[in-house]
């Protein structure tokens, strides 16, 4: 038995050498990745303002505001029909009633997405890196994935040479089933010191969906509470409309 558990530490040992570089090599890449971005701290909140078009919905005014770590919200005015996303934690609202668990999931998603190079270098610990790929135009990346939590991961594909993020494919998993959605990011422009992509394109299940180009883009340091509140989502997004 004392054999048997020497051996057993010998293994771990030499696993958890052979694993150090490999974080290690992670941990440099995320810090190039935030570099790319413009570096600095990781912001703790945003707010975006801008327009989505839809292939199925038609274009309206977007606005998008996110707080770390688990805050986020979406209003779109599509014609005729707005659209109201609401995520604070473990609870999610879509038109200002509970969401479902599928919903939630993508919601989740969403917010991943949002300050994502800062993100995945405060989760390096769990990042895992894929190696290298090509795009579908042929540009050489390096690929990571970040499990956000179970049922919930982000593949991330960073341009090998400019270190900038190219695309986000987030995955979805529940009883079994997955759904992807990703989303290609274009257009970098620097705003405050950050990179940021201006021009999002959207996809679902490989299929092409719809567009979101940013007019600006701000990093406060708090956003104020009634901005998460699920009761204020549907009035707001009415004036929107009759604007």
């Amino acid at each position: 038995m004392r054999g048997y558990a020497s051996k057993t530490v010998a293994v771990g040992l030499a696993w958890l050498a052979l694993a150090a570089p490999a974080l290690a090599d992670v941990g440099a890449l995320l810090a190039e990745v935030v570099a790319a971005h413009g570096g600095g701290t990781a912001p703790a909140a945003i707010h975006e303002r801008g327009t989505t078009e839809s292939l199925r919905r038609g274009i309206g005014p977007m606005e998008r505001w996110w707080q770390a770590p688990d805050r986020f919200r979406i209003e779109i005015a599509y014609p005729g029909a707005a659209e109201s996303r609401l995520l604070r934690g473990a609870e999610a609202w879509q038109q200002g009633q509970p969401a479902t668990t599928a919903f939630h999931g993508a919601l989740l998603l969403q917010a991943a997405r949002m300050a994502l190079p800062w993100r995945l270098q405060q989760n390096a610990q769990r990042v895992v890196d894929l190696g290298a790929g090509r795009s579908s135009q042929g540009k050489p990346l390096r690929i990571l994935e970040w499990p956000v939590q179970e049922g919930i991961k982000l593949i991330v594909e960073i341009d090998a040479e400019t270190r900038l993020i190219l695309r986000s494919r987030g995955i979805l998993t529940l009883n079994r089933a997955s759904m992807e959605f990703a989303t290609g990011y274009e257009n970098y422009r620097s705003v405050d010191g950050r990179r940021v992509a201006m021009t999002e394109r959207h996809f679902a299940m490989d299929q092409y969906i719809g567009t979101t180009k940013l007019d600006s883009v701000e990093f406060p340091a708090v956003l104020p509470a009634p901005t998460f509140d699920p009761a204020l989502a549907a009035p707001l997004l009415t004036q929107a409309v009759a604007q």
